[in-house]
C-alpha cells in the first residue's frame, strides 16, 4: 500500500481528486465504478522503483518532486493550435485541452457518414453501450500502477469510432493542450475504435503552455476489427521540463494492420509503454520510433507484442541518439504463444551515442512457446564510425555536416514508415534541428 503522507506531491493531490467530483457539470461521474477499482489496483501496487527489473534504468522520483496540482478546466488558444500546425497537412483536428475534449476549437468537417469523434466522457454519459465491450477491455491495471492511476483519475479524451467498411481518409489531428501556470498534471485517456474493413490514421501532438514542470500520464486504447487498418502517430515535443508516462494498448482481431509509431524531441523524463496483441489470425503489428536526448532529458520505451493467433506478423525498429548527458532506454519483448504458430517477429533496437556522458540501455527480448516460427531480435549501441566521417570530409563536406548527415540517415529510416507525406516532411525537419 502506499502511505499518501510520504508520497509525492502527485499522488497526494491526485487522492484528493479521486475523493472529490470528478464531473465539473454536476453530471454523475460515468467512471465511478471503474475508479474505485483502480484506485485499489494503483494503491496495492505502489509506484514502481529502479529496483523493478522493467524500470531499471529509469527513477521516477526526480520527475515527481514539483508539487504538481490537477490541470484545470481551460480552452485553446490560436497560439496553440498554431504551435501544433504541421504544415501541409490536411487533416481532422480534434482538440483536448488539460484532458478535457474543446468543442469549439476542434474542427470536425469533412468527416464520412457514420464515423464518431466525441467526448470520452459524454459518450460514456449519453451512450454508455458504444463504450461496454471496449473501453478498458484489454488494459490490466492490476499489471501498471500508472495505466491504474490513470484509470482512476483520467475525465475525459477523444473517443472514435469508425463503422465497418469506412475508411477515412483524411488524418485525424488530436491536439493535446496543456496549460503550465504552475507545476501540472494531467490523465488523457483516448479510445480508437476501428471497425471490419475500415481504414484510419491518428497524429497526436502535444503543446505546453506555460513554462513550469508537467507530468501526463495518457493512455490510448486502440481496438482493431477484422481486415481493419489502423496507423496512429505520436510527436512528443513538449520541452524540458515535460515529465510523462504513456501507454499505448493495441488488441487485433484477424487480419487486421495496426502500426503505432512514436517520436520523442523534446521531454524531460519519459516512459512510453505499448502493448500489442495481434488476437486474430493473420494480424500485423508494427511498432517503432525514435527518440533524440540532450542536455539531461530521459526517454525509456518499453514495448510488449504479445502473439497469441497464428499466422501473425509483427515487425519493431527503434531508434535513439542520445548527447549530453541524456539517457535512452529500450527494453522490448516479444512472446509467441503456444498458439501463435507461423508467426514472424522481428525486432531491433539501435542507439547512437555522441558524448562521453550518455547513456543507451537497451534489452530486447524473445519469449518462443511455439515451433513453428521465424523469429528475430538484434541490438546495436555505438558511435559514428570515424571512417564513414572521413570518407565525406575527403569529398568536400565539413566535419559537422558528415555527422548531421550520417545522423538523418540514421533516423530517417523511423520517419519512412510513416504513411503521411506532411508528417514526414515535418519530422525530417525537426529532426534537421535538434542535429544541428
Amino acid at each position: 500500500m502506499i502511505d499518501l503522507e510520504k508520497a509525492p506531491a502527485l499522488l497526494r493531490h491526485a487522492t484528493e481528486a479521486l475523493e472529490g467530483a470528478f464531473s465539473g457539470d454536476g453530471a454523475p461521474d460515468p467512471f465511478a465504478v471503474r475508479r474505485t477499482a483502480a484506485k485499489n489496483a494503483f494503491e496495492a501496487a505502489g509506484l514502481p522503483s529502479t529496483r523493478d527489473e522493467a524500470w531499471k534504468y529509469t527513477d521516477l522520483r526526480p520527475a515527481l518532486k514539483p508539487d504538481y496540482a490537477p490541470a484545470p478546466p481551460a480552452s485553446a488558444t490560436e497560439a496553440d493550435l498554431a504551435a501544433a500546425r504541421i504544415d501541409g497537412l490536411d487533416a481532422v483536428r480534434v482538440v483536448i485541452v488539460n484532458g478535457r475534449f474543446d468543442a469549439e476549437a476542434s474542427d470536425l468537417g469533412g468527416l464520412p457518414e457514420g464515423v464518431t469523434v466525441a467526448s470520452l466522457a459524454q459518450t460514456a454519459r449519453q451512450s454508455p453501450d458504444a463504450l461496454a465491450d471496449t473501453f478498458g477491455a484489454h488494459v490490466r491495471v492490476e499489471r501498471d500502477a500508472f495505466a491504474a492511476l490513470n484509470a482512476a483519475l483520467s475525465l475525459d479524451g477523444v473517443y472514435l469510432h469508425v463503422p465497418r467498411g469506412v475508411a477515412v481518409e483524411r488524418p485525424i489531428h488530436v491536439v493535446n493542450v496543456l496549460t503550465a501556470d504552475g507545476p501540472t498534471f494531467v490523465q488523457g485517456r483516448n479510445l480508437l475504435v476501428v471497425g471490419e474493413t475500415a481504414e484510419v490514421k491518428v497524429i497526436e501532438t502535444y503543446v505546453v503552455r506555460g513554462d513550469a514542470p508537467t507530468f501526463r500520464n495518457d493512455l490510448t486504447e486502440i481496438v482493431a476489427g477484422p481486415a481493419s487498418n489502423v496507423t496512429h502517430v505520436r510527436i512528443q515535443d513538449e520541452g524540458d521540463d515535460a515529465n510523462a508516462v504513456t501507454h499505448v494498448q493495441s488488441y487485433q482481431e484477424r487480419d487486421s494492420t495496426v502500426s503505432t509509431l512514436t517520436f520523442t524531441f523534446a521531454a524531460g523524463t519519459v516512459r512510453n509503454n505499448s502493448v500489442m496483441v495481434p488476437a486474430g489470425q493473420g494480424g500485423n503489428a508494427t511498432i517503432g520510433g525514435l527518440y533524440i536526448c540532450h542536455g539531461a532529458e530521459h526517454v525509456d520505451t518499453n514495448t510488449l507484442i504479445d502473439h497469441v493467433a497464428p499466422g501473425c506478423e509483427s515487425n519493431e525498429l527503434f531508434k535513439g541518439i542520445i548527447y549530453d548527458q541524456g539517457t535512452g532506454v529500450f527494453n522490448g519483448k516479444v512472446f509467441v504463444q503456444r498458439e501463435g504458430q507461423q508467426t514472424n517477429a522481428y525486432q531491433q533496437s539501435q542507439g547512437v551515442v555522441l558524448s562521453p556522458d550518455a547513456h543507451h540501455y537497451s534489452k530486447p527480448e524473445l519469449e518462443i512457446y511455439a515451433d513453428d516460427v521465424k523469429c528475430s531480435h538484434g541490438s546495436t549501441t555505438g558511435a559514428i564510425e570515424p571512417e564513414h566521417i572521413f570518407y565525406l570530409r575527403s569529398r568536400g563536406v565539413s566535419e559537422a555536416d558528415a555527422r548531421a548527415m550520417l545522423l538523418y540517415a540514421f533516423a530517417h529510416d523511423v520517419v519512412e514508415m510513416v504513411p503521411i507525406e506532411a508528417v514526414r516532411d515535418h519530422l525530417d525537419a525537426r529532426i534537421a534541428e535538434r542535429l544541428k
